[in-house]
């Protein structure tokens, strides 16, 4: 199998960080993708309401290899600087933030898992062939994911036209994530009977 060079960065610090170089070339790896959702009671109803309450970080899955058998060299200082990806960083007082580079590919996150399994030694006991199990969790700063937020939060009031088949804890739903909510564009829009929704007219939908 032919081997080719990717590398592991440490870009949490201002300073440039040498990128660790390591062998790679998969048959495989794996990327995991989700989102959370919980379920709504919603009375009348047969099946509960999925309301989305956050995205799911993705998880990216590799095997790396390190080898100076060649050169009859451990690595041992290979394994070190891998190693300090799950290690307190004095200055963060959390592990860094890395990026991994293979190609095209790139991925941004933090270190969860790093197992590693040794196969080769020298005659004196040293590592000169290990491979590297890495499991990496995609982090986004913070500030960032501000700058990507709906801006039609519930937060802002706005207005709403009710049309034909509508229902308060269904607009209560679209616009809080909440359907149990409806309660408080009943109170804002002082209607009588919240069940009865008249097409055409214009609900007030409260900030929260």
């Amino acid at each position: 199998m032919a081997l080719v060079k990717a590398t592991l960065t440490n870009i949490s610090t201002d300073d440039d960080s040498d990128p660790i170089e390591v062998q790679f070339n998969p048959t495989e790896y794996s990327m995991t993708r989700g989102a959370s959702y919980a379920e709504v009671a919603v009375p009348g109803l047969s099946v509960p309401l999925l309301q989305f309450v956050r995205g799911e970080t993705q998880t990216l899955s590799m095997e790396l290899f390190l080898d100076g058998s060649d050169a009859r060299q451990s690595v041992a200082s290979a394994l070190d600087d891998l190693r300090s990806f799950v290690e307190i960083d004095e200055d963060l007082h959390a592990p860094p933030v890395c990026e991994f580079q293979w190609g095209d590919t790139l991925f941004q996150g933090v270190v969860t898992t790093l197992n590693e399994k040794f196969v080769l030694f020298g005659e004196s006991g040293e590592i000169l062939r290990a491979r590297v199990t890495v499991t990496m969790k995609s982090y986004v700063p913070p500030e960032v994911q501000a700058r990507t937020l709906n801006r039609q939060s519930p937060d802002r009031e706005k207005t709403r036209v009710v049309k034909e088949g509508d229902r308060l804890d269904f607009i209560a739903f679209e616009e809080y994530g909440d359907a149990s909510l409806w309660r408080v564009i009943a109170r804002r829009n002082n209607l009588a009977r919240p069940r009865i929704l008249t097409p055409g007219v214009v609900l007030e939908i409260p900030a929260i």
